[in-house]
């Protein structure tokens, strides 16, 4: 018999939104059914063996229900009860932020979708960077179908064991495969302890330090990693900022002169700046769908 596992939810929290808002939730092996509002995602047990799930809002909207696709042992129930908590934020709160920004409170805009692991986010935060939305994609289905097990995303043991030669060949990634490998080796060996990151302690400078330190991480890297962290007062500025404050607020210029404009323009939602821009980002995504995603 397939398991069924519940999650209790905040009151204010709306599955479409903590799926759709951040795109990530496009890349492989996610899988998001807007008609049935089903997310299907493949997870790991506490073995590493991989469990296809289905997760969508219980009947009365106040839990989730997990679908695993075979009988799991209860062991494992609570593992991966925390991947879909953390791919959904459900225990982060925003009440601050919306007494900030009420055009936030009013869409319930806040969960920005991301991985169950800091380490899928912050390879999927490389496979990102100077390349078109589309190649992303494409780079992101090929670790998952010719890498990960089972169609999952690879974990750092799986994408070690290759040469970086071989996955640029396998998932066409290019000049990001010796920076892929390094980093899965890095964890894999434990010269990079990821669970470091969650120390409730640290400043965001310190993390975003911790993060440049990891070969290929640069800075607009860092700070997209960092909101996935749940730190949001670092801007990720990118081409698609330059667009914006091009196009919106008419600074128009160097990536310098629009970083100084952005940092000034979102100041006054400290410490929620990045959410601020990506509330206007999204806002503009909403209204043109055939905008694509680059990341410079």
């Amino acid at each position: 018999m397939p398991t069924v596992l519940t999650i209790p939810v905040p009151r204010d929290f709306d599955l479409t939104g903590a799926v759709s808002r951040y795109g990530y939730y496009a890349l492989a092996p996610n899988r998001w059914d807007p008609h049935a509002r089903t997310l299907h995602r493949p997870l790991r047990d506490r073995r590493g063996r991989v469990v296809h799930t289905r997760i969508r809002a219980a009947p009365d909207h106040r839990r989730l229900q997990i679908r695993c696709a075979s009988t799991v042992a209860p062991v494992h129930h609570d593992h991966l009860k925390h991947q879909v908590r953390r791919m959904l934020r459900v225990e982060e709160q925003f009440d601050r932020w919306y007494q900030l920004h009420p055009g936030a409170r009013r869409h319930r805009f806040g969960r920005l979708f991301r991985s169950p692991t800091l380490f899928e986010d912050i390879v999927k935060t490389i496979t990102v960077c100077n390349i078109a939305w589309s190649g992303s994609i494409r780079m992101n289905q090929l670790l998952c179908d010719r890498v990960g097990a089972d169609g999952d995303f690879p974990t750092a043991a799986e994408l070690a064991a290759l040469s970086p030669k071989r996955l640029a060949v396998r998932c066409k990634v290019g000049y990001r495969a010796e920076r892929i490998i390094r980093f899965a080796r890095d964890v894999r060996d434990r010269r990079i302890d990821l669970s470091a990151f969650d120390n409730p302690a640290a400043t965001s400078d310190d993390l975003l330090a911790a993060l440049r330190k990891i070969h290929g991480v640069g800075p607009y890297a860092a700070a997209n990693i960092l909101q996935h962290l749940g730190r949001y007062d670092q801007l990720a500025v990118d081409s698609e900022t330059i667009r914006l404050f091009r196009d919106t607020h008419k600074v128009d210029g160097s990536l310098t002169r629009v970083t100084a404009a952005a940092e000034k323009h979102y100041a006054r939602f400290a410490p929620f700046q990045f959410l601020a821009y990506w509330f206007e980002l999204w806002g503009g995504y909403e209204r043109d769908p055939e905008i694509q995603w680059m990341s410079d």
